[in-house]
């Protein structure tokens, strides 16, 4: 019998064949894919609880489905569901379903479930200073060790929720996502949460500094990295956080704002503390905020990652829904890039976690002085191993904007610069969500200062010679010297010049002109 082989590329007709003979009526072979949804995607649990994983494959039957955990086969688990009746620390890791068809396989993209201790874990404690009785809620980890030093977690809630209101910790098992039981076997953190007294509704000025001052208590009660302390706002929660980095500058490692509007202070004032923030594009009541709240940061020099999701309400598989609002804040909570990312920072240290972009030419520093009208910039964007569909870049100067040419490494030809005034360069990079079934994408960036302004010179008579003279600009100096100015012929007459030139007055007479960066 002879042999017959098979190569199948994109939907095909598949003929088999014997000894040139057709055993059967032609079979269209459709390409398997895994549709995206909610019932996939990053998940948080508390221990004990009912969970499961669940998909829609499309393609030509029959489909034979694998799931894995870890890069690890799952015996048994062969159904397009995944249950857990009670999930427990030993679940914990992130999943892939391999679905096989007649002419080849397909895998999901990785989804991750942390299994969390149980809300009742959470500690309720009051902190009382001249400014009254701040209660909080705080959780250690598992065998805390007074030798070693942790990572510490600040978190300001939204509302409504006081004291009283326990619905942020019962409820929501992605606010626990550091305290899970594969995290704090990792790196384990001390979460902080303080919150308002029975009847209080808003993070004022005299609640911050009630936090501030709570902050340093846990320093002297628990061993904390004082290089890896973290705040995050949610919501109403944001603008605390916001205001909080504020009031203690060079204090916050890194920063989570998500899905709420900026404080009161500069943006300015934040501009060295890297921030993660996201939001749902749904989130009618607070994606225009969150989006002010990212330009503002980005224009005071601030590298943010955001992202934004097509949407936040979804319904997971065990049939817990989420509004739109509260949704896209426990998408970005449970994503293990974005918890990875805020635990790489280090306090005072620039970040270097991606996604990343970053301007390496004319200089890597934060600002540039120039007397020129255009500027090139080149750098890199990284984003674990993701692709990054585009690098952009905005001059809020003269409110032009552009695209790089190029990706992982890009470069930017003679963007316009406006005279005389502190152009803001913003280079943005775009990438993944991370959360396939909620869209959406990332974007991160660097920013420049270039303070432009043009070169003036002064020519003066010194004896028998002439003294040329300039300011602005930047180095390197070249003087030019011309014969005609409608022919322009010029020609470097000295490079790497420093003011002052003495210039020649003999033979024919000239033009010269002062080129600088």
């Amino acid at each position: 019998m002879k042999k017959s082989s098979l190569l199948v590329r994109g939907p095909a007709l598949l003929l088999l064949t014997c000894a040139g003979a057709v055993l059967g009526q032609p079979v269209l072979i459709e390409p398997q894919r895994i549709i995206p949804m909610t019932s996939l995607q990053h998940r948080a649990e508390y221990i004990g609880t009912r969970a499961s994983f669940a998909v829609t494959a499309s393609g030509t039957a029959p489909l034979a489905y694998q799931w894995w955990l870890d890069g690890h086969q799952l015996p048994g688990q062969t159904n397009g569901t995944l249950t857990f009746s009670a999930v427990q620390p030993a679940d914990e890791g992130d999943y892939t379903l391999v679905v096989t068809y007649l002419a080849g396989a397909v895998t999901s993209e990785p989804v991750r479930l942390w299994v969390t201790p149980p809300a009742s874990a959470f500690i309720k404690g009051n902190f009382t200073n001249s400014l009254g009785r701040l209660p909080y809620f705080y959780l250690t980890p598992t065998n805390y060790d007074p030798t070693r030093s942790y990572p510490l977690h600040l978190s300001f809630h939204g509302g409504p929720a006081d004291e009283t209101f326990s619905k942020v910790f019962v409820t929501f098992p992605a606010v626990m996502t550091m305290a899970s039981y594969r995290q704090q076997e990792r790196d384990p953190v001390i979460l902080l949460w303080p919150t308002h007294r029975a009847g209080d509704g808003d993070w004022t000025d005299a609640y911050l500094r009630q936090t501030s001052a709570l902050l340093d208590h846990f320093i002297q009660r628990f061993n904390i990295d004082t290089n890896r302390i973290y705040v995050a706002g949610g919501s109403m929660g944001v603008h605390g956080a916001w205001d909080m980095i504020a009031m203690r500058p060079g204090f916050f490692a890194g920063a989570f704002l998500v899905a709420g509007w900026q404080g009161g202070r500069p943006a300015a004032s934040l501009k060295d503390v890297p921030v993660w923030a996201w939001c749902a594009q749904d989130d009618a009541g607070q994606l225009s905020n969150t989006q002010a709240a990212v330009r503002a940061l980005r224009v005071a020099g601030s590298n943010v990652r955001y992202t934004e999701y097509v949407t936040g309400a979804y319904t997971d598989s065990t049939g817990n829904s989420y509004d739109k609002h509260m949704g896209g804040i426990l998408m970005g909570a449970a994503t293990p890039a974005i918890i990875d990312w805020l635990l790489a920072q280090r306090r005072g240290v620039p970040s270097s976690a991606e996604p990343l972009l970053t301007i390496t030419n004319p200089t890597a520093q934060t600002v540039w002085s120039t007397g020129a009208t255009n500027l090139s910039l080149a750098g890199s964007a990284l984003a674990l191993d993701q692709n990054v569909t585009r690098v952009a870049w905005q001059n809020t100067a003269n409110k032009l904007t552009g695209v790089a040419t190029g990706s992982n490494a890009w470069t930017i030809a003679n963007l316009p610069l406006a005279p005389n005034r502190t152009n803001i360069i913003v280079v943005t990079g775009t990438t993944t969500s991370w959360a396939q079934a909620a869209g959406g994408t990332t974007t991160f960036n660097d920013t420049l200062m270039v303070v432009c302004y043009p070169i003036q010179a002064r020519l003066a008579w010194q004896g028998t010679s002439a003294l040329l003279n300039w300011t602005g600009g930047g180095p390197p100096y070249r003087i030019q010297r011309a014969t005609d100015l409608i022919a322009a012929d010029w020609t470097d007459f000295l490079s790497d010049a420093t003011p002052p030139v003495i210039l020649p007055v003999t033979g024919p007479s000239g033009f010269y002109r002062i080129v600088g960066q």
